[in-house]
């Protein structure tokens, strides 16, 4: 039994607490107190992640559930307190940055530990690994269960970051080198089976997966591969007045806010489809609900003492291991998160 210190008590930090204890000894960090069944509660200011790096030492594994803008910082913390850091907030920084001080402490620090990124790059790059594909596109998206509330759309995160993510260029990998396009640009549309048809346009999201456009060497390991966020038709068309005229996050905060939700992930390599939909249930949004038990899964592995890799180890790192692999999904699996097909790039071809 692994000691796991979970910074944030919010949405995420609840659910991968609630997930993790009984398994391990699990005691979650917030500035305010909170009422969690077998998990201890310690109270701490998390704004200043620095300031925290004894308090991780008394842990083996600690897990990041943090507002984004603190999750660099933490993870930074991680590095100095010697402890593998799992991490759900997506922060802006290069993680990257970390990853010699972090082989020089034999610690892993796993950025993007969620649905996307996170569950995108598992499944990229077990092909990756396993085969030698010319082309991965990837569409994901969290959106309304139901295409008829406003803007086919129900709030799973931050207006705001939502808003920068329909401004921001999308990096995509194309003939082998990483080019810019508009996000919002390449809209098309596509039939996921038991959700229907849905539009996917491209976004910002294949963060270190960019990495596999492999520079360095001259000779790309994959010619190209894209990221699209997915909503109900009609969803662009209807949001781009509303970001010309600077009222996005205003219209979808009053009409947004509430109902329950979807989450797509749909992976592409060359020919081979891979599908998994998940739907909320019990009063946890599917978002909140695969985010974090993805992230459980993660922490799962590494708390069992069976972390291969030393040094920043994003997702699709991880999926060179076969054990990893298969435990992740496993775990996953048997919390009602379940792939089409079941395990997708298992073996080589």
């Amino acid at each position: 039994m692994a000691r796991i210190l979970v910074l944030g008590g919010g949405r995420q930090g609840r659910i991968i607490a609630n997930d993790l204890v009984g398994e391990h000894d699990v005691t979650v960090a917030d500035l305010n107190t909170a009422n969690l069944p077998g998990v201890r509660i310690l109270q701490r200011d998390l704004s200043r992640p620095q300031e925290l790096i004894g308090t991780m030492q008394a842990y083996d594994v600690i897990v990041g559930a943090l507002p984004a803008r603190l999750g660099f910082a933490a993870a930074q913390a991680a590095v100095k307190a010697k402890r593998h850091y799992v991490d759900v907030s997506r922060y802006i920084e290069d993680a990257t940055q970390l990853h010699e001080a972090a082989q020089a402490a034999g610690v892993a620090i796993m950025p993007d530990c969620g649905v996307a990124p996170g569950l995108s790059n598992l499944i990229a790059g077990r092909a990756l690994a396993t085969r030698k594909p010319k082309e991965i596109n990837i569409q994901v998206g969290g959106f309304a269960a139901d295409p008829k509330a406003p803007y086919g759309y129900v709030i799973t995160w931050a207006p705001d970051d939502l808003l920068e993510e329909y401004l921001r260029p999308a990096r995509i990998i194309r003939d082998g080198k990483v080019a810019e396009v508009p996000a919002l640009s390449g809209l098309e549309t596509i039939k996921i089976p038991g959700v229907g048809e849905v539009e996917a346009f491209f976004t910002d999201g294949l963060r270190t997966l960019l990495s596999e456009a492999n520079p360095h060497v001259g000779v790309p390991r994959i010619k190209n591969m894209t990221e699209k966020t997915v909503r109900w038709p009609g969803h662009v068309e209807a949001v781009k007045p509303l970001i010309a005229s600077g009222t996005l996050v205003k219209e979808l905060t009053e009409k947004c806010a509430e109902g329950s939700d979807i989450v797509v992930l749909r992976v592409q390599c060359d020919g081979d489809v891979v599908t998994m939909v998940d739907r909320s249930r019990d009063g946890v949004s599917a978002m909140a609900h695969t985010t974090a038990i993805t992230c459980a899964a993660f922490a799962r592995w590494v708390a069992g003492g069976k972390m291969q890799f030393a040094g920043v180890v994003p997702p699709e790192k991880l999926a060179t291991d076969h054990s990893a692999y298969q435990f992740i999904l496993d775990a996953l699996r048997v919390r009602g998160i379940g792939f089409d097909p079941p395990y997708p790039f298992v073996r080589p071809q």
